[in-house]
């Protein structure tokens, strides 16, 4: 093995380790405002519609409303506390 394959590990067998990616719903996140008059721009309580900025879905003020004083209960993470499982 030359000098090169000592450094970078060239040589041996590879592992190639394949992650399971599972279909995610979109937390819709961050919610942008949108205006009918341009005079209005700028006030949110005036917004006629939100654009979530990831899936481009469409919601009136209410659903935007909901949406955003619940954002904290739908991006919590299941993380298992520091003892338990994982790697350490």
């Amino acid at each position: 093995m030359g000098l090169l394959g000592k450094i970078f590990g060239g040589g041996g067998k590879k592992t190639v380790v394949v992650a399971e990616v599972t279909s995610l719903e979109c937390p819709h996140a961050v919610l942008v405002p949108r205006w009918e008059n341009v005079q209005d721009m700028g006030i949110e309580a005036k917004a006629t519609r939100w654009m979530c900025e990831a899936c481009k879905t469409i919601f009136n003020p209410d659903e935007a409303n909901r949406l955003r004083a619940t954002l904290a209960e739908r991006v919590i993470l299941d993380v298992p506390p520091s003892g338990e499982g994982g790697a350490s």
